[in-house]
């Protein structure tokens, strides 16, 4: 075979170049909700402190793999987020019962990109205060959030050791709403707002939920096949 002339080399080297940073542009377009082809994209979600449940696009956590496929009826697009990628992804930095969470199942309009619903489900452990004693709790929750209507928080509670904000759905005294954001195309950003109920000893309470503020986005190297999702239940 001839050798391959100078040009001919760095020709060559210059469309592998091309090709890597065209590869790396598109895995980080925002996800196309149009699209109803079935694979792999990724999720980035907003990581605010407890404590500060209205801050928002501020900290993120590191893209989690997230499985797209069409939703089940006319133009909806569903993604899911499985729950042990959860547990270490995302809430690796909290104390909490392995293997209880569910999938992270987002429902999109995708012509309008409303998140019609955001569900999760799992259980935290965390150290309820009774005056100068203390004991470990299970702490069973349930979120749900969309990008219908503003909800929000009232002024933080203490409770039993908690930082407690009270879930509100109307513009009252006392009430910060927050307005939600329906997926961006242009930027892959969403905000869908809603509340966790939380259970302990008998007793439940609902809070307002900062879990819906994502970033999502498209992955040109993920492979497409839903036995790979699968797998990865």
């Amino acid at each position: 075979m001839a050798r391959l002339s100078a040009v001919a080399r760095s020709a060559i080297a210059m469309l592998a170049v091309i090709l890597v940073v065209d590869a790396t542009a598109r895995a980080d377009e925002p996800m196309e909700l149009r699209d109803p082809q079935p694979r792999w994209i990724s999720v980035r979600f907003e990581n605010s402190p407890l404590d500060q449940p209205g801050q928002l696009a501020t900290q993120y956590t590191a893209a989690l793999p997230a499985w797209f496929e069409p939703g089940g009826a006319s133009n909806r697009a569903r993604v899911t987020i499985a729950g042990p990628t959860l547990e270490t992804g995302w809430f690796e930095g909290h104390r909490l019962r392995t293997g209880s969470f569910s999938d992270f199942v987002w429902i999109f309009d995708a012509s309008s990109g409303d998140v019609l619903s955001a569900r999760l489900r799992g259980t935290l452990i965390r150290r309820l205060e009774f005056g100068v004693l203390g004991s470990d709790v299970d702490l069973p929750f349930e979120a749900e959030m969309t990008t219908r209507s503003a909800v929000g928080y009232k002024a933080v509670r203490h409770t039993l050791g908690q930082l407690v904000f009270p879930f509100c759905e109307r513009a009252e005294h006392g009430c910060t709403l927050i307005a939600p954001v329906r997926y961006d195309s242009r930027t892959g950003y969403v905000n869908a707002v809603g509340s966790i109920v939380a259970r302990a000893m008998g007793a439940a309470a609902r809070t307002f939920s900062p879990l819906g503020e994502a970033i999502f986005s498209e992955r040109a190297d993920a492979p497409r096949a839903s036995e790979d999702f699968a797998a990865a239940h």
